[in-house]
């Protein structure tokens, strides 16, 4: 992943992967092996959906997406 738009559709598609399973739980090796992602870009994209409050990370190690009201 080298540009910005090359992490934007990765984004778009962890969302819509997260919005089609509620209940998803995933930790990091996970997020690397689903999206083809080196181990730096899965942390870029665990940082990016942290901050924008999209995914919150559990007590397990896992992240899982923001329950919103």
């Amino acid at each position: 992943m080298t540009d910005i738009s090359a992490l934007e559709r990765v984004l778009q598609r962890i969302r819509g992967e997260f919005h089609e399973s509620p209940g998803l739980r995933l930790n990091h090796w996970q997020f690397q092996r689903l999206w083809n992602l080196d181990p730096k870009e899965a942390c870029l994209v665990i940082d990016r959906l942290l901050q924008s409050r999209f995914l919150r990370s559990a007590r397990d190690g896992t992240f899982v997406r923001c329950e919103r009201p």
